[in-house]
């Protein structure tokens, strides 16, 4: 876990997929620029967590007293083909 002054980030586990597939189809959470097709069944999201790269993670933002309110995806733009 990564610990800050006002929230923490913690990797996604198994338990987390239920409040990352309801980010992924809120259209509030995700933006008005991101597409309606881009809705996700659960099972899309457990197959997406299942086969992350090693160059991605997955992370549930918290506050501090545990209450999740956000996630974050990091992963690498270096080119593979190289």
């Amino acid at each position: 876990m990564l610990e800050g002054k006002n929230v923490n980030l913690k990797i996604v586990e198994k338990e987390d997929l239920s409040s990352v597939a309801e980010w992924f189809n809120d259209p509030d959470f995700s933006g008005r620029f991101d597409p309606l097709d881009a809705q996700q069944s659960r099972t899309e999201i457990e197959k997406k967590y299942e086969n992350l790269g090693v160059e991605e993670k997955w992370f549930v933002i918290e506050k501090k007293d545990g209450n999740k309110i956000g996630f974050i995806e990091t992963f690498s733009l270096e080119d593979s083909t190289k």
